[in-house]
């Protein structure tokens, strides 16, 4: 057993040498700088920072300013379809730039209003960002690493929220959003000097310089000519042009489906209600550090991530989704049942359980979260939209996942308000349980496919949905 393993991760080093070749690594590592510098705004919205306005001022709380980065996210990924349509290095730049011009209204701020302006410009420019980034690393990445390196831009957004949970702690608020405005600087030398247009983009009205491009990403002794062809004859089939009649074609609403039922799951099974709880349950331990609880749920969210992306493209992602939401539901419904006996009266010697309980329950949540469901649901959009309308797809779906996170907040709310506690992780479960079934019956194995390869494979006729569930239990 143990030389099969070693055998298995031999093999997997061999393919991640050849695949991952300089010019993908290099793109992909100046792509992930955008995700980095959004992941460090949102924090911005988040973290407990002095926000230096006068005292007739102090009302502004995080949530004002998280609700409207959000609302921004919602506007611009709605949006981000459209500027992609228009070339993915054209759309990085209709990105940057008001995201970056947004980080002066942050250091100048004096009002509410103005920071208020500057969370939702930046959420507008977050939304373009991140979709782009997704959209344009899996297009440019290797079939057998595209889920590694999809992974990458996830990761990137997390650690620029610890980064900015961690500067916090030394830095005003005027000198983080002076730190923030600087982390756009090292995006804007890669656009002009490392980042090419996607081949995938190129091949319609310059086909020889979208060989070359591909060739440079695959490595100069790579024979590109069978994707090249591949990517080519799609294009041609598709013609970037649809009609109503696409869009009740398998080939939109399948992925669709997918794809929304993912970034609805990401939301709607705890991670915010899990992160909110956390933080209650930090605050009530330890004040020593403003972020503390913060700082240590995102590490532990970073941890989970880049395990993610290291077994993503070797077992495969519906394995890691199961996996994942299978202990998101069993973590959510034991947290559950404490609050529910906490609210009886029925445990005694209430601290020491808090940290035996809650505590682990929390962290083995937003683990199994960021081990699966979180990176994969972002990688998915990435890689299922055909190109035809991938621009309308990614659009949808990127706004409704901002919504869908709005809308778990609420629903946390009510649910606590009206219900319980206790009521609210309940409701998790059942949620976990649903996505679970979701993915069994209704998500594809994406592993190592081309892109090109999952468009086709839903224009293959079904079974029903009953005989495709028994045929994958």
């Amino acid at each position: 057993m143990a030389s099969v393993l070693v055998l298995g991760a031999t093999k997997r080093v061999v393919h991640w040498t050849i695949d991952c070749r300089p010019g993908a690594v290099i793109v992909t590592a100046a792509c992930c700088l955008g995700p980095l510098a959004c992941g460090f705004s949102f924090a911005f919205s988040l973290g407990k920072i002095s926000t230096g306005l006068p005292t007739t001022h102090t009302y502004l709380s995080p949530a004002w300013n998280a609700y409207a980065f959000v609302i921004g996210s919602v506007v611009g990924g709605f949006f981000s379809g459209v500027v992609i349509n228009h070339g993915r290095k054209v759309a990085f730049w209709f990105g940057i730039i008001p995201f970056s011009l947004s980080w002066t209204v942050a250091i100048f701020a004096t009002q509410v209003w103005t920071c208020l302006l500057f969370h939702a410009t930046a959420g507008i420019g977050a939304g373009l960002l991140t979709v782009i980034t997704q959209v344009y690393v899996a297009e440019v990445s290797h079939p057998r690493v595209r889920g590694a390196i999809s992974s990458t831009p996830f990761l990137a957004y997390c650690i620029g929220m610890l980064l900015c949970f961690s500067m916090a702690e030394v830095m005003a608020r005027k000198h983080l959003a002076v730190l923030g405005f600087c982390l756009c600087f090292p995006y804007f030398l890669s656009l002009i000097l490392c980042i090419p247009e996607s081949p995938r983009f190129l091949i319609r009205n310059k086909p020889d310089e979208a060989l070359v491009t591909l060739q440079w990403l695959r490595g100069t002794e790579s024979d590109v000519s069978e994707e090249y062809h591949d990517i080519s004859d799609s294009c041609e089939q598709e013609k970037w042009r649809f009609s109503c009649e696409d869009l009740i074609r398998p080939t939109f609403w399948r992925p669709m489906m997918v794809s929304t039922g993912l970034m609805v799951l990401f939301g709607m099974t705890g991670i915010v209600s899990f992160a909110l709880y956390g933080f209650e349950l930090f605050h009530d331990v330890t004040d020593t550090y403003i972020n503390t609880d913060k700082f240590v749920l995102t590490s532990v969210y970073i941890i989970a991530t880049t395990v993610s992306l290291l077994l993503v493209d070797h077992i495969g992602r519906k394995l890691l989704l199961l996996l994942s939401l299978t202990i998101m539901a069993a973590s959510a419904f034991v947290l559950g049942l404490f609050l529910f006996l906490k609210d009886l009266h029925s445990v005694r010697n209430y601290f020491l359980y808090q940290w035996v309980a809650e505590i682990f329950c929390v962290l083995l949540f937003i683990f199994s979260h960021g081990i699966g469901l979180g990176p994969i649901a972002w990688v998915t959009m990435g890689e299922i939209f055909g190109s035809k309308l991938k621009w309308l797809s990614v659009s949808v779906v990127s706004a409704i996942f901002w919504s869908s996170l709005l809308a778990a907040d609420a629903l946390n709310h009510v649910i606590q308000r009206d219900v319980s506690t206790g009521g609210v992780f309940w409701f998790h479960c059942v949620t976990c349980v649903g996505g679970y079934i979701f993915v069994l019956v209704v998500f594809r194995e994406l592993k190592e496919h081309r892109l090109d390869d999952i468009t086709k494979c839903f224009t293959r006729k079904h079974d029903s949905l009953i005989e495709t569930f028994i045929a994958r239990v």
